[in-house]
């Protein structure tokens, strides 16, 4: 009698362990995973007392974290932000990482995991660019994204169109990387690819052959940049470097988000890790990866060169916030960033060393979204929501103006474009109490 219960009991005890083990899947974007998500997986797993974490490599791209202590598995595949969403909608990953948004294909496609174009579904992990680099002995310092277009679509096959010398080499990131997806719709749009161009599945080394030809050019996301160097790149305005300011409030003309998709009705880990990355510990780790986090910060200095008089006017002592707010394909609703923007600006104002300052909001519209007239009342009932939501959580607005299409940051050449310039701007300045509301509309004939 006592030896089958002694047996039975080892039998129990030997496969506990493997029983207890809880597993969590994220696939997807090589630029989130080789790097940035790691990081964060690793510090929540501290967060749940699992001691020492051990690194498993499986195959290119792929690997496993374990942390031994608290029985938590977490597999990462790291081939691109396509292979992520479709892993994500054939049950094969929890979570999925991309550094583009979700397409209203995949959204129509992923059914019953819920709206992916949605919170909680859909959630921006950080602000990144893609950076257009060269060998850091290229002489060329900015360049229009007509000009990148036509270096990459070959073109412009040698560098003495843009005043260089020597036949250009294009490296590019593969078909499944989000990267590539942005750059494919911010700068080629219609026009392909140099069929003779190098593809990389990996951002890092990617970045180490640019720096290792003087006549090579390529692109990778903000953290890559590496031993190459990025170029200023202008779009509607005046070139701007990718700067962690200019990333953060998408004025830059390669701006973008990095995000991570998970289902409805998602497991107790993936929604724990999501939770955690957003968190304020999760964004001080997107900020030490190299990445652009979303905590608020307050810059001096930030009116851009080619600034009409009216807005230098209205801002003029004032600092600029890192977040703007943006309006989706349809031009009137929020994306899904916003209900968390709104909440951490909120936040912001309402502490102590901030209490007293006034809130600017300046909103625009895209200069081709309807006429010249009808573009101030859009972007004066554009700051009009911003300052609702705000008053809701008890935060006041002291300044709200409608610039109408002025200022665009993209030659609106499509819906990318179009987006970037319907925006709300955010600023504060000294403390003042007046509040200026949106000015009134200039009668038209």
């Amino acid at each position: 009698m006592f030896r089958p219960v002694v047996l039975l009991a080892s039998l129990l005890a030997f496969a506990a362990p493997a029983s207890a083990v809880e597993r969590l899947r994220v696939h997807g974007s090589n630029t989130i995973g080789e790097t940035l998500a790691p990081a964060l997986a690793q510090a929540w797993l501290g967060t749940r007392g699992c001691g020492a974490v051990t690194r498993q490599d499986r195959a290119p791209g792929e690997f496993v974290l374990s942390g031994a202590a608290c029985g938590i598995e977490i597999e990462f595949a790291t081939h691109g932000s396509s292979t992520g969403l479709k892993d994500l909608m054939a049950g094969a990953t929890d979570i999925a990482m991309a550094s583009r948004p979700v397409s209203p294909e995949e959204v129509e496609r992923a059914g019953a995991l819920g709206r992916l174009d949605m919170a909680p579904q859909e959630a921006v992990l950080a602000l990144d660019g893609v950076a257009v680099i060269v060998h850091p002995d290229n002489p060329l310092r900015r360049v229009r994204v007509d000009q990148v277009r036509a270096l990459f679509d070959g073109s412009a096959r040698d560098w003495s169109a843009l005043g260089g010398s020597g036949p250009v080499r294009v490296h590019a990131r593969d078909e499944a990387s989000g990267t590539w997806e942005t750059f494919r719709t911010l700068v080629l749009g219609e026009h392909t690819l140099r069929a003779d161009a190098t593809r990389y599945e990996s951002t890092a080394a990617l970045a180490r052959a640019v720096a290792a030809d003087r006549n090579a050019i390529g692109f990778v996301g903000f953290a890559g940049i590496g031993p190459a160097r990025a170029l200023a790149i202008a779009d509607a305005g005046v070139a701007m470097a990718p700067q962690p300011l200019r990333i953060a409030v998408e004025d830059y003309a390669l701006s973008r988000r990095l995000y991570l998709y998970r289902p409805a009705q998602a497991g107790a880990l993936a929604r724990a890790f999501v939770d955690f990355s957003l968190s304020a510990a999760g964004q001080r780790i997107v900020e030490q990866v190299g990445f652009v986090s979303q905590d608020i910060r307050a810059f001096g200095d930030a009116v851009r060169e080619d600034a009409p008089d009216d807005y230098r006017a209205l801002v003029r002592g004032a600092e600029r916030l890192s977040l703007n707010f943006r309006f989706n394909r349809n031009g009137q609703l929020l994306d899904s960033k916003t209900e968390r923007d709104v909440a951490r600006l909120a936040e912001f104002m309402q502490r102590e060393a901030n209490r007293d300052r006034r809130l600017l909001l300046l909103g625009f519209a895209d200069p081709d979204e309807t006429s010249a007239y009808l573009e101030r009342a859009l972007s004066n009932d554009r700051v009009d929501y911003i300052a609702g939501l705000l008053e809701r959580l008890g935060q006041p607005v002291h300044v709200l103006r409608g610039m109408g299409g002025s200022a665009p940051l993209a030659s609106d050449t499509g819906a990318q474009g179009r987006l970037r310039n319907r925006r709300v701007e955010v600023w504060v300045g000294p403390p003042g109490s007046a509040r200026v509301d949106a000015a009134p509309l200039a009668r038209t004939p």
